[in-house]
């Protein structure tokens, strides 16, 4: 199966951050089956090694990981320009009252929180590799700037 947008398949390399073997399992079969190439690491510094090896077309983040948690990889990937045009989608078990907000804060450009229906973690990760880069690049780099403010 492929997934369709505006008439034509959408495919890409994602790049999926998540420390749990049974989401692992799920997202890998929910996102292979829908046409993706799926590399999966188990925390933000390897998800960092990896990105910066291969580019990827999309990150989905998991935000409570060990080694490096989601958060600081975002905030590291958010001011290196190797993720420029790549979306950062945050996962997160975790539902509460301001955290869509933190993950934002550290850079991630969506926020998805588990457990995601199929269609749903589909069709985001469709609109993300569809929706042209100049929409949402420029709140990134925006961001970048503040950091390197902030830096100095």
């Amino acid at each position: 199966m492929q997934i369709m947008a505006q008439d034509q398949a959408v495919r890409g390399y994602i790049l999926l951050a998540e420390d749990e073997p049974t989401n692992q399992y799920v997202f890998r079969a929910i996102l292979e089956n829908g046409g993706f190439e799926v590399v999966i690491v188990d925390n933000g510094e390897v998800a960092l090694a990896e990105g910066i090896r291969r580019k990827p077309d999309l990150i989905l983040l998991d935000m409570m990981m060990p080694v490096m948690d989601g958060y600081e990889t975002a905030r590291r990937m958010v001011v290196d320009p190797t993720f420029d045009g790549v979306p950062i989608l945050a996962l997160t078990a975790k539902a509460m009252k301001g955290d869509a907000e933190k993950t934002f804060e550290a850079g991630c450009d969506d926020y998805m929180s588990k457990p995601i229906r199929r269609q749903d973690l589909l069709d985001t990760v469709a609109e993300w590799l569809t929706k042209p880069a100049d929409l949402w690049m420029p709140a990134r780099l925006e961001k970048r700037e503040g950091e390197g403010r902030r830096a100095a």
